[in-house]
C-alpha cells in the first residue's frame, strides 16, 4: 500500500467506522493497490454520515403526525374554454421563441425489466421505423422548434434539452448521441448531468459490497434532479441564459409531447411554481400515485396511502374525486427550483425501494439473493410539491399523451406491444382528422406511424393524406 493511498485509507475507515459501517474495509487487504486506488475514489462519494441520517429518518418509530388528504382542484381541458385554450397556446409559443424554456429529461434508468442493461431511451419498441425512445423524443423537440419558429416568425429557436443520467446510463447514454449526432439537434443544445448514486442498504442500514472494492449503489431516484442541477452548475447556467421554465419528463412514456406550447402556456398564465399534467384514473384500483393535498398542501400520495372509502368515492357527476393519476410531467419555474436547493433539499423524504441486491458474505463470496433483501434509497421528483405557493394541475388525455414502458415484452401491459398499440391509435386518428381513411376502415390490422419530424400532435398533415387511403402496417416519414 503506498503512503498516499495508506493515509486515505485511515482517514476514510476512521470516518466510516464512527458511522457504524466499518465492515465495507473488511476485504481491503486483499485488493491490489489499483484496486485499492479505486474503492477509495468510490467511497469518498458517500458520506457515511449522511446515510446515517437518512435511515434514522426513515425508521424513526415517532407517532407520525395526522394526515388529512383532501381532493385537488384540477383544471380539465374539457371544460377550458376555446378562448383560453388559443391564449395559452400563443403564450406557450412565445415562451419558446424568447428562449425561457428548457426540457429535461429524467433518464437515469436501465431497461432490466425490458430484459435490457442499456439505458431505456436507447430500447426499440418495435414500431415500423424501429426508432428508440431517444430518437423519437429528439425528433419532436426538432418539429416543435420548427414550428414555433414558423408560429412566431423568429429567426431561430433552440431549445435546451437537459437529460439527466445516472452513473448506470451516463457514459452509454453519451456515446449514444454521440454515434448517431445527436439525431439532427445541435450538439451544444443537449446538455448531459448525473444524478447521485447511493448505497445499497440492509434493512438494519448496513451498506453492501458489490465486490471486495465496490460498495453497491444506486441513483437517488428522480428527485435528485435539484441537487444535480446545483451540483453541475447547470441550474446557474439556466438562470444565466433567461429561462424561466423547466419542462420535466421520463423517458418511458413514448407520447410525451415535449415542452407542450399549450402546457408551457398555462403555466406562464398562471404564474406557478410548478405544474403538473395528471390523467383519470383508469379505474379505481389503479395502482398511481394521485394528485391531491395532504394537510393543506399538494401532494402526490401514493395507492397504498389511500384507504378504501376514498379509493371508491365519486362526485355528484358520478367521477372519482380522488382521480387524478400524477404522470411525471412537470413544469417547474427557475425561481421554484433555487428555492428548494436553498432552502429544503434536507427537507426531502427519501423512500425505500426494497430490492434483490447481489452482494459479497463475510468470506468475500458473491450472493445472488432469490428473495429482496436490501433497500435502494430513492428522492421522488413530487416531494418538493408540498413546498409551493402556486401549483396547479391541468388534466390532458392520456390517449394523447401518456403510454409508459415499465414491463417486460409479452407482460400485456406498460409493455413494448401497448406503447406501438397507443401510439398507432393515436397517429391513425392524426391520418382520420386531416382527411384520410384506410383500407379495411376500422377492421385494418397493422401498426401505424407518422414520424415526429412530420408533424408533433396531429398539424401539418392534410397536404399529405387528405382525399388518400393507406393499407396497414404504415411509416410515414
Amino acid at each position: 500500500m503506498s503512503t498516499n493511498v495508506g493515509e486515505k485509507f485511515q482517514e476514510l475507515k476512521k470516518k466510516w467506522k464512527e458511522n457504524q459501517q466499518e465492515h465495507v474495509f473488511q476485504h481491503f487487504d486483499k485488493l491490489s493497490t489499483k484496486e485499492q486506488e479505486n474503492f477509495l475514489e468510490q467511497i469518498q462519494t458517500f458520506d457515511p454520515q449522511e446515510i446515517k441520517r437518512i435511515y434514522t429518518k426513515l425508521t424513526d418509530t415517532a407517532v407520525a403526525e395526522k394526515v388529512i388528504i383532501s381532493p385537488m382542484n384540477v383544471f380539465s381541458s374539457r371544460d377550458v374554454s376555446e378562448e383560453d385554450k388559443k391564449k395559452w397556446l400563443k403564450m406557450g409559443y412565445e415562451e419558446l421563441a424568447k428562449g425561457t424554456v428548457a426540457v429535461l429529461l429524467l433518464a437515469g434508468g436501465q431497461g432490466t425489466r425490458l430484459g435490457s442493461l442499456n439505458p431505456k431511451g436507447m430500447y426499440n419498441v418495435g414500431l415500423p421505423s424501429q426508432k428508440p425512445l431517444y430518437q423519437i423524443q429528439a425528433e419532436r423537440l426538432l418539429r416543435l422548434q420548427q414550428i414555433a419558429k414558423e408560429k412566431t416568425k423568429a429567426d431561430k429557436i433552440v431549445i435546451p434539452w437537459y437529460i439527466m443520467t445516472s452513473d448506470a446510463t451516463d457514459t452509454e447514454t453519451i456515446r449514444y448521441f454521440e454515434k448517431y449526432s445527436y439525431f439532427g439537434l445541435e450538439k451544444s443544445q443537449v446538455i448531459f448531468f448525473n444524478q447521485e448514486d447511493l448505497p445499497c442498504i440492509t434493512p438494519e442500514g448496513k451498506v453492501f459490497l458489490e465486490s471486495k472494492g465496490k460498495i453497491s449503489s444506486g441513483g437517488n431516484g428522480n428527485g435528485g434532479l435539484y441537487a444535480a442541477l446545483a451540483n453541475s452548475g447547470h441550474l446557474a447556467d439556466m438562470e444565466k441564459k433567461g429561462i424561466k421554465w423547466i419542462c420535466t419528463y421520463c423517458v418511458d412514456n413514448i407520447l410525451v409531447k415535449i415542452a407542450d406550447p399549450y402546457f408551457v402556456g398555462f403555466c406562464a398564465d398562471k404564474n406557478i411554481d410548478c405544474a403538473s399534467k395528471v390523467v383519470s384514473k383508469a379505474y379505481p384500483e389503479e395502482p398511481v400515485g394521485v394528485l391531491c393535498t395532504r394537510n393543506g398542501r399538494p401532494a402526490v400520495i401514493e395507492y397504498s396511502e389511500i384507504d378504501e372509502e376514498r379509493r371508491y368515492a365519486k362526485d355528484e357527476s358520478g367521477r372519482l374525486i380522488y382521480n387524478w393519476a400524477h404522470i411525471v410531467l412537470n413544469n417547474f419555474s427557475v425561481d421554484f427550483v433555487k428555492k428548494i436547493v436553498k432552502n429544503h433539499l434536507n427537507e426531502l423524504p427519501f423512500h425505500i425501494a426494497k430490492k434483490k441486491v447481489t452482494c459479497i458474505n463475510d468470506k468475500g463470496e458473491t450472493v445472488v439473493p432469490d428473495t429482496i433483501n436490501g433497500w435502494k434509497l430513492e428522492l421522488f421528483v413530487f416531494d418538493v410539491f408540498p413546498f409551493a405557493e402556486r401549483m396547479a394541475a391541468l388534466e390532458v388525455d392520456r390517449t394523447e399523451e401518456f403510454s409508459p414502458l415499465k414491463n417486460a415484452p409479452g407482460s400485456g401491459k406498460d409493455c413494448p406491444e401497448t406503447c406501438c398499440n397507443d401510439l398507432s391509435r393515436l397517429h391513425k386518428r392524426w391520418i382520420k382528422d386531416s382527411g384520410g381513411a384506410f383500407r379495411h376502415g376500422d377492421n385494418s390490422t397493422g401498426l401505424c406511424e407518422i414520424s415526429p419530424l412530420l408533424s408533433y400532435a396531429g398539424e401539418g398533415l392534410e397536404p399529405l393524406v387528405k382525399g388518400k387511403e393507406f393499407s396497414l402496417p404504415l411509416h410515414l416519414e
